[in-house]
């Protein structure tokens, strides 16, 4: 969803992260941004979230680890 590349007018790789319950409902959208935001994952306790991206990075091609505190 959201690989929409306007750069080059086509899809490419702006992956997005989600979250949804397993029965399919309460699609949330949780990262806003034209690169590439991938490979989630919760902390034990739920409250943060760690992910890999590309935004800020000094080259195209290197991926950031990112934490961010996960309030719902």
């Amino acid at each position: 969803m959201d690989d929409w590349n306007d750069e080059y007018n086509a899809f490419g790789h702006n992956f997005e992260i989600y979250m949804i319950n397993v029965d399919g409902t309460n699609l949330i959208r949780l990262t806003h941004n034209d690169t590439f935001d991938a490979f989630p994952m919760f902390s034990p306790d739920g409250k943060k979230l760690v992910f890999a991206s590309n935004r800020d990075a000094d080259n195209p091609r290197a991926t950031n680890v990112y934490i961010s505190d996960f309030i719902e």
